[in-house]
Formats: structure tokens, C-alpha cells, sequence
């Protein structure tokens, strides 16, 4: 079964279709997204983050319907919109890695 999301984005509107249930190498793809990306108090640009997850949002999206899009290659640029975007699949996908219920950084 796979779980259709419909894309908050102005610039990319339509859906995405993720993997649910997620492979254990999905999980791996997922797990590796969570790492910190640097030392307390170190900036972090997008593209570090976006690096880290891009590969679970790859490795997980089963459909793209995004208008105006492609993933292959990812765009970069509008560099917030991308990043906005990566941020929102991999949420998606953390909710099916955690179950809904339990989602990180949520009160």
C-alpha cells in the first residue's frame, strides 16, 4: 500500500506518492536524514540538510505529480522553495517511519 500527499508548494502543487509500509533499507535512508549535520552553535546551510535527506526522499517517493517538476536531476533552485520541499516529503515519510502518532519535534 502507498500513501498519496498532496505538495503544500506554490511553486510545485499536485501530489507525491510515498512508500508505506517503508523497506528496511528505506528506514536506513530515513535514520542517516537524522543525524546532526554539525557541532552546537555551527551554521547550517539548506544544502547540507537537504544533502542528508535527498536520499530517503529519493529512495521513498514512489510517484511524482508535482507540476513543473523533475526529480531527476533534483532542483536546487529556488533555493528555499527545493529546500521547503525536501523538508515537507521527509516529514511526510517520518510520520510513516514513526507512525502517526509519533512524530519528532511536535507538542
Amino acid at each position: 500500500m502507498s500513501k498519496q500527499i498532496t505538495s503544500p508548494s506554490k511553486r510545485w502543487p499536485g501530489s507525491v506518492t510515498i512508500s508505506d509500509p517503508l523497506t528496511i533499507p528505506q528506514a536506513q535512508f530515513i535514520e542517516a536524514g537524522l543525524k546532526q549535520p554539525a557541532q552546537e552553535g555551527e551554521k547550517v546551510w539548506f544544502t547540507t540538510l537537504d544533502v542528508m535527506k535527498l536520499p530517503a526522499v529519493i529512495g521513498c517517493v514512489e510517484k511524482w505529480e508535482l507540476e513543473n517538476f523533475a526529480p531527476d536531476p533534483f532542483p536546487a533552485s529556488p533555493r528555499k522553495d527545493s529546500h521547503l520541499l525536501i523538508d515537507w516529503i521527509f516529514g511526510e515519510l517520518l510520520k510513516v517511519y514513526s507512525g502517526e502518532a509519533i512524530v519528532p519535534n511536535e507538542s
